[in-house]
């Protein structure tokens, strides 16, 4: 379903914005594994409503610059908008109607309760909800309509197609307003970004890169509201709900349970472990990449370079290839990713490297250009990824620079070890 584009790109820092907030391209494999992750850490209880609270914040934002930029003016041009954004975004269909004293909303199609079904449902009985993005969203969108006070309205899913229910429903009520936490827009995260720099492979990397984003750019979601695409299923999502709900969950572990760290921090990894290695996987294989790019031959450069582009199109940042040696070494560097800003507002100076989807993505670049034999035309099945990766990955990851630290770029490298 068409919709009019509010996408814009940072020049020079490869983050996308849309209408204004920051946001990027995910899949539903990053997307399911992420908030399983902060669940498993959390409780399903309280791991939900920081999911919630999460998606409340960072859709309220977004929904504001929204109706402004599309001049909505009444409640039901505003629902309105917030409706076809949410579809054309791929999180499927809501229809709202509730009002300023709450009530219901319905939802058909909800990336992550259909994405989840269809992945594990077969094998898995689910016994929580799995939609507090749209709820979060939902209920961002009444206060937006009614002119309600920021976080003020509360959303609860009562039934879930993840839990094997024909559709979602949620009701929503009003309820008390938290303290407000530092904004993280456009313009921190311009001023948390370090200079940018150039690396090896530069105009071959920007040419694919832009090609990718005129592609990108006409693509919405389907009459399901959904983006079925490179054999996943692609949103473009707030990235303030992702950073909020994986730095909000690391320090509450660190207070709670910090034996439990190390684990925490290879699950947040393994979320953009996953995501890479299925996204840009299936995008290599698709008939677009061999049209715009050539079908992949699996030379080991070539594939990098792909990847990187890749990750500038989606809004990943602007990651640059400092050293490649095929068989060897992967040297990535970036004045920024989109974990960086936000944390850096929010959180201050970090301790130790933290820019965990930056760390995981980056390894799974080494597993595309190594591991995956090209000609073959592999299907990226989930008993694909899991023989692969059974047993040891001969790959090591290590992020020896930060910009969360206070360095002046981040940089991991990545070594060949057999």
């Amino acid at each position: 379903m068409a919709t009019e584009s509010f996408r814009a790109y940072l020049p020079d820092l490869d983050l996308m914005t849309n209408a204004g907030a920051p946001a990027v391209y995910h899949c539903h494999h990053f997307n399911l594994f992420l908030d399983q992750t902060v669940d498993d850490a959390l409780g399903p209880q309280e791991g939900a409503k920081l999911r919630f609270l999460a998606a409340r914040e960072a859709s309220h934002a977004f929904l504001r610059a929204l109706c402004v930029r599309k001049g909505a003016l009444t409640p039901v041009e505003k629902l309105s908008a917030a409706m076809e954004a949410f579809a054309a975004m791929g999180h499927g269909r809501l229809e709202i109607t509730a009002d300023a004293n709450g009530g219901p909303a319905d939802g058909e199609f909800l990336h992550y309760g259909y994405s989840w079904a269809q992945k594990y449902g077969q094998k898995v009985r689910r016994r929580h909800p799995a939609d507090a993005f749209a709820a979060g969203y939902t209920a961002a969108a009444v206060e937006i309509a009614y002119g309600l006070e920021r976080e003020s309205v509360d959303a609860t899913e009562t039934q879930c197609v993840a839990m094997r229910a024909e559709r979602c429903h949620f009701e929503l009520k009003r309820g008390a307003s938290p303290p407000q936490l530092p904004p993280v827009r456009e313009a921190e995260i311009k001023a948390a970004a370090k200079p940018t720099m150039n690396g090896l492979y530069e105009a071959e990397i920007g040419k694919i890169t832009n090609g990718l984003r005129s592609f990108t750019g006409g693509v919405a979601g389907d009459q399901r509201g959904l983006v079925q695409a490179f054999g996943v299923f692609i949103t473009m999502h707030l990235s303030g709900y992702y950073n909020r709900i994986t730095y909000d969950t690391m320090a509450q572990v660190e207070k709670t349970s910090p034996g439990s760290i190390g684990v925490l921090e290879e699950l947040f990894r393994e979320s953009g472990h996953v995501c890479v290695f299925n996204t840009f996987g299936g995008m290599l294989l698709s008939p677009e990449w061999a049209g715009l790019v050539g079908a992949p031959t699996g030379d080991i450069t070539q594939t990098i370079i792909g990847c990187v582009a890749i990750a500038r199109a989606l809004g990943f940042g602007h990651w640059v290839i400092h050293e490649v040696t095929p068989g060897s070494k992967l040297v990535l560097r970036t004045p920024c990713t989109y974990e960086s800003g936000y944390y850096l507002t929010r959180h201050g100076v970090a301790t130790r490297p933290n820019e965990y989807f930056f760390q995981g993505a980056s390894l799974a670049f080494c597993q595309l250009a190594y591991r995956v034999d090209w000609k073959a035309k592999p299907e990226l099945t989930p008993e694909f990824y899991e023989a692969l990766f059974r047993g040891k990955i001969p790959c090591k990851m290590e992020q020896t620079q930060g910009t969360t630290m206070g360095q002046p770029y981040s940089e991991v490298v990545v070594t060949q070890l057999g």
